[in-house]
């Protein structure tokens, strides 16, 4: 029941229910055509060659641009890129139709496979990166699980829809169906808020420094490698059972040609039955436990089916292993979210998705090699053995997790606290203060600093947590704000340059909140931008001087 109550919470808010409800439409469309894909290319070529071509040019295009697709979600407004995305993959659908029905050469086909492929590469960066700004921290664990829970559905409901479509039509209208999807998505993302990148990644470098920047990020950024590691685990093992279980159904069950999709639709069964505890075990006190734990569960279900004929356990470690695959996603992507700086989460996202599919091809590719030069036993035993040591070991990358997770808990806590006492977010909704306490930064500046300059263009908003500032316009002191008092809306709301300057007069700790995160929210609640109209920061205009912008409100300059 807490599960049931943990999603009624996600779903109760719009643009949660529109990101997961267009990602369901698009996921769906997906498998529908892989299925109509692979059917239509072996139809035409009767080569498992070709087929193989056509299921390596549908996902590597994946792991070459999906570092690309999330250069390109950090610096561009989320609904653009969800749009943009979704439109394109409309057309390229639609183009494929038409060469279908027009019988051109396969290899054609899959090029623009291709094609479609990497224009899709940015909808789950953006998605990862957008989900924490519209739930806020504390439902980021179970938006997450359905955001897995939809794709689960897709893999059951989208093949068995381009099957249909196979058989009573042909494989051009499948490819129309997948339009048709796309074209529903794209009109549910069109409806999002702008949700604006931050200043200082729009305005970074090209798309090739700005992967290099998500990499080194995730290189220094403590507990993302060994999470990274860990779902790459996941995605071997799944990829390799992709190809290893075709043969196990045959041989070692008795299952004939269509054993696969029976050990199939159970390991998506047991995404679906993990649902019921993925939002819970994302939100544990033990989450070295809860990823490390899911991971080896699920490459230990090798050793089973190396050991054992029944289908009764193979159903049952199927299931379990499908439920492993996902908890574990689930939970790596949700501590992604919370460690990674919100400016290079959807790089970090687009690297998270590229290592991972560059896993699940390396896996099939491996169990191949191994199916056709020992027996599938051996297959199982020794990838098995390859990929246990490794989750034990990433134990060591993320000692200190629980407790970290546990202390941004608490100040999360005392951030939300903080806004809840000021005077201007009386009867402001809950979510909306839970959003920008997510957002926020904490800041600890000794005295003497400018956090604001007058006549600089504004930024952020700030909150004094402790401390005390003195604002001071052209040389004139005019206010002083204490703890729990808040500054800085008046140059975001009129979009003006600031009207004076902030310095702190002592040690300050003060919570910074972006402007285009304030400004998304304001949209949301509208008590909140009348009490901020009413706040008392005065207003005037100032022509903007020369020079660099201020350092704590440029967010190029915020390194807390």
């Amino acid at each position: 029941m807490r599960a049931f109550a943990a999603y009624r919470g996600v779903l109760a808010i719009r643009e949660a229910r529109v990101l997961i409800g267009a990602s369901a439409a698009s996921q769906v469309g997906d498998w529908l055509y892989n299925a109509a894909l692979l059917g239509y290319v072996f139809g035409a070529t009767h080569s498992a060659a070709w087929v193989g071509a056509a299921t390596i040019s549908r996902l590597l295009p994946y792991v070459l641009v999906g570092p690309i697709g999330g250069a390109i979600a950090d610096r561009h407004p989320r609904r653009t890129v969800l749009v943009l995305g979704s439109v394109l993959r409309l057309g390229l659908m639609l183009v494929l139709a038409a060469m279908i029905a027009g019988d051109v050469p396969v290899a054609l086909v899959i090029a623009v496979v291709a094609l479609a492929s990497a224009a899709g590469s940015a909808e789950r960066p953006a998605a990862l990166s957008l989900l924490p700004r519209l739930v806020g921290e504390g439902r980021l664990g179970p938006a997450n699980a359905l955001l897995h829970t939809v794709q689960d559905l897709a893999v059951v409901v989208g093949p068995a829809i381009g099957a249909l479509l196979l058989t009573v039509s042909s494989a051009s209208a499948a490819f129309i169906a997948n339009a048709a999807t796309f074209a529903v998505s794209a009109l549910l993302f069109a409806t999002l808020g702008r949700h604006t990148a931050p200043v200082s990644v729009a305005g970074s470098g090209g798309a090739a420094a700005r992967v290099l920047e998500g990499t080194r990020t995730a290189r220094v950024t403590k507990f993302v490698v060994p999470l990274f590691a860990l779902v790459a685990m996941v995605e071997f093992t799944y990829g390799a059972q992709t190809v290893q279980l075709v043969v196990y159904a045959d041989r070692s069950l008795d299952l004939g040609d269509g054993g696969y999709g029976l050990l199939l639709a159970a390991c998506g069964a047991g995404g679906l039955v993990s649902a019921l505890f993925n939002g819970q075990l994302a939100t544990s006190a033990r989450l070295t436990l809860v990823v490390v734990g899911a991971t080896v569960l699920t490459c230990a279900s090798q050793f089973v089916y190396a050991v054992s004929n029944a289908l009764a356990l193979a159903l049952v470690v199927t299931v379990t292993g499908g439920a492993g695959i996902v908890c574990a996603e689930v939970v790596a992507e949700t501590v992604l979210a919370r460690v990674t700086p919100r400016e290079t989460l959807g790089r970090i996202a687009g690297l998270f998705d590229a290592c991972s599919i560059a896993a699940m091809v390396a896996g099939a590719v491996l169990a191949s090699i191994l199916v056709n030069t020992t027996t599938i036993r051996w297959s199982f035993w020794i990838l098995g053995a390859g990929t246990i040591p490794v989750a034990l070991a990433c134990i060591l990358g993320l000692r200190g997790l629980d407790e970290a997770s546990r202390k941004r808990s608490d100040a999360l806590a005392r951030r939300l606290a903080l806004l809840e006492r000021l005077p201007i977010t009386e009867g402001t909704p809950q979510l909306a203060l839970e959003q920008l306490a997510s957002a926020s930064q904490v800041c600890p500046l000794p005295a003497g600093v400018d956090v604001v300059l007058q006549g600089r263009p504004a930024h952020a908003y700030y909150v004094v947590e402790e401390g005390r500032v003195v604002v001071h316009r052209d040389g004139n002191v005019v206010a002083h704000c204490e703890a729990g008092e808040g500054f800085g809306e008046r140059g975001l709301l009129d979009n003006a340059p600031r009207n004076a300057t902030v310095t702190t007069e002592r040690d300050t700790t003060v919570l910074r909140i972006d402007g285009a995160v304030l400004l998304d929210v304001l949209e949301q609640a509208p008590m909140l931008t009348t009490a901020l109209n009413r706040s008392p920061s005065g207003r005037g205009v100032v022509e903007e001087p020369e020079g660099d912008a201020a350092l704590i409100d440029d967010p190029r300059g915020v390194t807390a």
